[in-house]
């Protein structure tokens, strides 16, 4: 059975604090393939703490007793062996009090401190509190409030990204609007504008992207303009670089959602232009990713228009991810860019004609699948066998092998393992009907008439599913199926008792 560790990425963090971590996010009842991220951003959440508990350290006043409290937490906080969360959490509610009669400035950081101390314990909503309490503190320089107003929002939006709370996304979109934005406008913060505009645009993106219609990625859209138009490329790239990826993740959804190829070519453009400042060498994490974003994009593209070219550029840039994405560095990464390699060179397989470019898809399906369990990733794992059902039965057909088909039929029975009728009807429906059709041209190559009779039965029971949820064009095709399988049972059943005679 594969154990979690090997999908960890490398941190520099000892691992006995990387473990307390993981405590944390395992009592958030995540899924396998959320933690690597999860477990990065509570290490970024510690090591912002570690430089605020700093700050915090220098604006306490000389005499104070709260500096020694400080600088135990401090080497609490670097301490792998005491190292815990809780009681940093309870040694900063602790100086609360203290703080009370203190500059505003001091009392509002410590809450953002309790704020991060949240965090790292993936407790996102309790830090969005202590962030809300932290920029009604008293008069505050407005760049700290606004610090805190952005933080509470990135926490919110981590809940809802993470956790699938849109309510809490839309309270952080709210805030970003209501409060952030109108205080960096009344102070002329114009660096602070424009990250509010990228963040908003983040969330905005994340929401559209779960819900049908147009106007959130549309206003995502916006928001990522409004914000390039503050930045500076030469002062500000990282920003810069960060919104244009964005943008071009929100022109590509809403580009492939209205069938624009003009939308998407522009999100291959913002992409294009978010690598100007993100190389494979300074900035290799960031830079797989903006490659990752517009070989979808591409491969979208490519797949609508029919167009080999495109799907061989999307096919190269996943590779070029790759050089990035290791097995051994980042494996769930890995394994997704593998995934998406098999389904870009199965799409480029249908518009060649030898076997190569879909061997090669099989061959990354199975390297995903070598990271992707079934025991840690049931649902990666599933999808990830249906594409490779598919990437094998498209090469059976070319290549007329019984064997490849099998294979494929071996591949759909696998995804029924994780997609069950009673859990998931409509994709149990889909997987059952392809495997219905593997089956039926298995038993067509071999002229079996059992065969034949099993790939009936299933296909009609995927029928009846779509039919019962009223999906007429599922049904339609479907229906096309059955009568195929049926005809080939009646023409096997027929030629049988010829023989016979």
């Amino acid at each position: 059975m594969q154990n979690l560790d090997t999908l960890l990425p490398h941190l520099e963090h000892p691992a006995r604090v990387v473990a307390r971590l993981l405590e944390h996010i395992r009592e958030t009842s995540v899924d396998a393939s959320q933690i690597p991220d999860l477990l990065e951003a509570s290490c970024n959440h510690l090591d912002t703490l570690e430089r605020r508990l700093d700050d915090l350290y220098q604006h306490t006043p000389q005499d104070s007793n709260l500096k020694p409290r400080i600088n135990n937490l401090k080497s609490l906080l670097k301490s792998s062996k005491d190292f815990s969360l809780l009681q940093i959490a309870s040694g900063l509610a602790d100086l609360q009090g203290m703080t009370e009669t203190m500059d505003a400035s001091v009392p509002a950081m410590l809450r953002e401190c309790q704020a991060l101390a949240s965090a790292a314990m993936q407790d996102n909503l309790s830090g969005a509190e202590f962030c809300r309490l932290g920029s009604e503190t008293g008069d505050m320089d407005d760049l700290q409030k606004w610090q805190l107003l952005h933080l509470e929002a990135l926490l919110l939006g981590d809940q809802g990204r993470e956790f699938g709370d849109d309510s809490a996304l839309q309270s952080a979109i709210e805030l970003l609007r209501s409060q952030a934005l109108i205080l960096t406008q009344k102070h002329k913060r114009t660096e602070q504008q424009a990250i509010t505009l990228e963040t908003l645009g983040t969330l905005l993106g994340i929401i559209g992207q779960r819900r049908s219609g147009t106007r959130y990625l549309e206003e995502s859209v916006q928001a990522y303009n409004k914000a390039l138009e503050l930045c500076d490329p030469e002062t500000t790239g990282a920003l810069w670089a960060s919104a244009q990826n964005g943008l071009g993740n929100a022109l590509g959804a809403l580009g492939q959602r209205q069938s624009d190829d003009e939308l998407c070519n522009q999100a291959i453009e913002a992409f294009d232009q978010a690598l100007q400042f993100r190389g494979e060498q300074k900035t290799p994490d960031e830079w797989a990713s903006t490659l990752n974003n517009m070989a979808a994009v591409l491969h979208s593209l490519g797949r609508k228009n029919k167009d080999p070219k495109i799907l061989k550029r999307a096919v190269d840039t996943y590779k070029e991810v790759l050089r990035v994405w290791t097995k051994s560095g980042t494996p769930l990464d890995w394994a997704t860019a593998m995934f998406n390699l098999g389904t870009a060179l199965s799409s480029l397989g249908e518009h060649r004609r030898g076997p190569r470019t879909l061997e090669q898809a099989i061959a990354a399906y199975n390297s995903a699948l070598s990271i992707r369990s079934r025991e840690l990733l049931p649902e990666q794992w599933a999808i990830t066998q249906n594409n490779l059902g598919t990437a094998l039965q498209k090469l059976s057909e070319r290549e007329n092998s019984i064997e490849l088909m099998k294979g494929a039929i071996d591949a759909y029975q696998d995804t029924l393992k994780v997609w069950t009728q009673e859990s998931m009807p409509m994709t149990w429906a889909m997987s059952m009907a392809n495997l219905g059709v593997a089956r039926r041209q298995l038993a067509e190559m071999s002229n079996d008439m059992e065969i034949a009779d099993r790939a009936v039965s299933e296909i009609s029971s995927a029928v009846k599913v779509f039919r019962g949820a009223s999906h007429a064009k599922y049904t339609e095709l479907g229906a096309e199926q059955l009568s195929l399988a049926r005809q080939l049972l009646a023409k096997l059943i027929a030629e049988e008792r010829t023989g016979r005679e």
